[in-house]
């Protein structure tokens, strides 16, 4: 009978057990059933727009930067098509659907050999507003409030003799190691990609200088993942 009672004892026990062990799982999975319908909710409420903008913005974009293009050729300023611009022209030949700006990158040499007041001259003539950010050693181009909307950028690069590299300017990078295997904010390029005549190639209704070889600029500006086709969340 005592040994009976032992048994019905354990047996109790383990049912016990059992019965915590199956309520720790169904708490355990209700808890990340609600971390996930949170989690989606949030996804949700942060994703439902298109990361894409609207026809009239992309045309407008466009527009602005074709005249700046003009307005840098009257000049007689080397620019050429880099960064997320270069990007459109190579994958699709136009700009990224999802892109708010667009990008020329220019040369400190050629700008430093022109009076500035002159050089920022033709864009107020044209009904557009620049401005310089230091820090970037970025031009910035407008024609509306840039925040609302397109605009577009000449990033200005200066030519490195010692290391055969084009490197950022700007007074943040100044404080840092000039040498470009040490500092890679400085987004260098060797200087044979400019070298000869710059080929053009058609980005939108226009065609445009691009550097040499084509994709190997962004083997320097993307070098972690330049191969791969990022695109923005949700796009």
């Amino acid at each position: 009978m005592a040994l009976f009672k032992g048994r019905m004892i354990r047996f109790s026990l383990y049912k016990l057990v059992v019965l915590i062990c199956l309520l720790v799982a169904f708490l355990y999975i209700a808890r990340w059933q609600i971390v996930l319908h949170n989690g989606s909710q949030t996804h949700l409420q942060r994703f439902m727009h298109t990361c894409n903008v609207s026809e009239t913005y992309r045309a407008e974009l466009e527009h602005l930067f074709e005249k700046v293009h003009q307005i840098l050729d009257r000049q007689g300023i080397t620019h050429m098509l880099c960064y997320g611009t270069l990007w459109g022209q190579i994958r699709m030949t136009k700009m990224l659907p999802w892109r708010k700006k667009a990008e020329f990158c220019v040369f400190n040499e050629e700008l430093m050999a022109r009076e500035e007041a002159r050089f920022l001259r033709y864009f107020y003539t044209n009904n557009l507003k620049i401005y310089y950010i230091h820090s970037e050693g970025v031009y910035r181009i407008f024609s509306h409030h840039p925040e609302k909307s397109p605009f577009v950028e000449l990033i200005v690069f200066q030519r490195d003799d010692a290391q055969s590299m084009y490197k950022r300017v700007g007074w943040k990078r100044r404080m840092l190691p000039p040498h470009c295997d040490w500092t890679p904010s400085l987004d260098c390029f060797p200087v044979h990609l400019l070298e000869t005549s710059l080929p053009r190639r058609k980005l939108g209704h226009y065609f445009y200088s691009v550097p040499m070889g084509g994709i190997e600029l962004q083997k320097y500006h993307y070098s972690q993942n330049w191969w791969k086709d990022i695109r923005v969340l949700n796009c």
